[in-house]
């Protein structure tokens, strides 16, 4: 299970807020029980020295792991922190480059490396920087947030990688329609997905119905609202829940 405690507060949280945040993550392992796995997103919003107080208040729950605790674009904050705390760190969806990657990796400490194949340069290349992140004891978590293509990329990485861990799936949380726009949509049953045997990436667009869905530059904010739970807060302030 993967979900952000952390509400709309950035780079510190009120000593309330962060109280909150830890009930949160308490409250579902205490739900769920001790064997599934928590992964705890925090979405690049803290400082070093925040990140590593409350990840070491959320060490006891054992979490999977803390995701993007700190801004990508310093190493180094990311590196203090994965020292500092007894929670893995998860990252690497932001990173661009295998020269990103492998500097993420010289360290030593850092784990779980989390692939965008959008990002990085597909299919091949995500594969060989699974190779390297394998050659440093560490796991892949493919990101995937960018439809069912991107989706059917990354299970082609998972199935050849033999230091996959665990697959990102979004699909059945987004809008109804997404399934229409391919033919043979991955599907998540009881946890799994099953990888295609189909030719190619095991799917097709569906160009009638990309057609009724065209790219909004200026987004639609009716839809935003209705499928992304919008809402306003004092001032005018928007807030989004994902």
């Amino acid at each position: 299970m993967k979900f952000d405690p952390f509400g709309t507060g950035w780079r510190n949280q009120t000593p309330r807020e962060e109280d909150l945040s830890v009930d949160i993550v308490r409250a579902v392992r205490d739900a769920v029980g001790p064997e599934v796995d928590l992964m705890i997103e925090a979405h690049s919003r803290f400082g070093v020295s925040s990140a590593i107080r409350i990840g070491n208040r959320l060490a006891e729950f054992r979490p999977a792991w803390l995701e993007e605790p700190v801004p990508h674009h310093n190493v180094q904050a990311t590196i203090e922190v994965a020292r500092a705390v007894g929670v893995p760190i998860a990252t690497g969806e932001s990173l661009s480059s295998k020269q990103a990657i492998a500097e993420l990796l010289s360290h030593g400490i850092i784990q779980i490396i989390q692939i965008e194949p959008m990002y990085i340069g597909g299919i091949l290349a995500s594969r060989k920087i699974a190779d390297m992140v394998d050659a440093h004891y560490g796991v892949i978590a493919p990101h995937a947030a960018s439809g069912l293509v991107s989706t059917a990329a990354c299970m082609q990485i998972d199935a050849g990688a033999p230091n996959f861990y665990v697959q990102e799936f979004f699909h059945d949380f987004n809008v109804s329609w997404e399934q229409d726009l391919v033919n043979h949509p991955p599907r998540c049953t009881e946890g799994y997905i099953e990888v295609s045997q189909r030719p190619g990436l095991g799917l097709d667009l569906n160009l009638d119905e990309l057609r009724k869905h065209p790219y909004l530059e200026t987004p639609d904010m009716n839809l935003f609202e209705e499928d992304w739970h919008l809402r306003r807060e004092p001032a005018g302030r928007l807030t989004v829940d994902d």
